[in-house]
């Protein structure tokens, strides 16, 4: 070991073969020096679990959602049963489509605070478009206040949620974000067309929200998709009647038509067994009318099959393309993810190189300084020695 600077080194004695020491010396450095490195290597593992609270945001969230959704379905089958106008019953079927996907897209937001948000803005903005003086007013007839209380509750639990899970300055920016994105992006029509709204917050933020941090361990993973095929699943057969509904309505085939059809068709059942027992003559007529109908009906129920299954492949079509795109976004995640603990490994190891190159030059010229030392000391010694032999002679000799 070297001495400290500023103290006078005790020489040891001159060992018989320097190569030695010096190996062993940088060999011990080179062990030292790594150790000390070691402490920069830290393993970053793609798994980040959610907190209880991102998880409890999930869940209640969703569960918001899904009673807003099933009220929605009980609101939607009492104005279909009362009422007579045929506007507002359409209305009323576009209005509970556009709720099914809105609502189906914010709450299945990857990120829980996310869905959070998106779930609130939507509530906010389905109240601001079905108030007085909005967009939505005046579409439902006498069954206004019904879709405004609704809409309201929706909003309550929200807002009320958001307070129940973020912290005060979260909930001030949560809150300022909301308040913009509702003012800026009203909803115009029963289409409700919106902006993304993580697009838009990442934008206002001016950085993105790592999405492999949102994801959670597999377990978690794993458990939310399985909540997604469990929101899919519950909310596309809704969704389906309701879009063969408003098919049928659209192309002028009510309910009332169906019973209608039914009951000729019961009728015509009586007058061909009638006609059959007495007077069989008259059973050609009968039976050509039968196959009119039949194929009457036939040809409708073809025609909602056709739009039925239509829609079943569209929302197929749309689950499968969400699941596609999570998917690929995750894995570009991992790409990016597995990227930094690369490049960090490669830092380490010139941090690593840089380091020992620097500690073995130090040693080296405290060595090499050392030997240059001893060299003097051996090699003036005797000089010394008989420069002070020599004025000892010559004092005897003087005296």
């Amino acid at each position: 070991m070297p001495c400290p600077r500023g103290s006078t080194p005790h020489l040891p004695r001159v060992p018989s073969c320097l190569i030695r020491p010096l190996a062993a010396s940088l060999a011990a450095l080179g062990v030292l020096a790594g150790l000390a490195a070691c402490t920069l290597i830290s393993i970053k593992s793609p798994e980040k679990p959610l907190s209880t609270r991102d998880m409890d945001a999930r869940i209640l969230t969703r569960e918001a959602t899904t009673h807003f959704l099933e009220a929605s379905a009980r609101t939607t089958d009492n104005i279909l049963s009362s009422e007579t106008d045929p506007v507002v019953l359409e209305h009323t079927l576009r209005f509970e489509l556009g709720a099914i996907e809105t609502c189906r897209e914010a709450e299945t937001q990857i990120a829980p605070l996310i869905g959070l948000l998106d779930t609130w803005a939507l509530a906010l903005q389905l109240q601001a478009f079905t108030r007085e003086g909005g967009p939505g007013g005046k579409l439902f007839g006498t069954h206004q206040a019904a879709i405004r209380q609704l809409t309201g509750s929706y909003a309550d639990e929200a807002q009320r949620l958001a307070h129940q899970l973020l912290t005060s300055r979260e909930l001030s920016d949560y809150q300022s974000f909301v308040t913009d994105y509702v003012r800026d992006h009203p909803l115009q029509d029963l289409r409700f067309y919106r902006p993304s709204v993580p697009s838009e917050w990442s934008r206002q933020r001016g950085t993105e929200t790592s999405l492999l941090d949102q994801v959670g361990t597999i377990p978690q993973a794993l458990a939310d998709t399985a909540q997604r095929l469990q929101i899919y699943g519950d909310t596309v057969p809704q969704q389906t009647v309701r879009r063969t509904q408003l098919a049928m309505r659209e192309s002028g085939y009510t309910p009332s038509d169906v019973r209608a059809a039914l009951a000729r068709l019961d009728d015509r059942l009586e007058r061909l067994t009638a006609v059959a027992e007495g007077s069989p003559e008259l059973l050609r007529d009968a039976e050509a009318e039968l196959r009119r109908s039949l194929q009457e009906l036939i040809d409708r129920l073809d025609s909602s099959m056709r739009t039925t299954a239509g829609a079943v492949h569209s929302e197929r079509e749309a689950l499968f393309a969400d699941i596609q795109q999570e998917r690929v976004a995750l894995l570009a995640a991992l790409d990016v993810q597995r990227k930094e603990l690369t490049a960090d490994a490669g830092r380490i190891g010139d941090q690593l190189v840089r380091t020992s190159g620097t500690e073995v030059r130090h040693l080296t010229r405290e060595v090499l300084l050392l030997v240059i030392l001893l060299s003097l000391v051996l090699l003036g010694l005797p000089f010394v020695a008989g420069y002070f032999v020599g004025r000892a002679r010559s004092r005897l000799r003087a005296s």
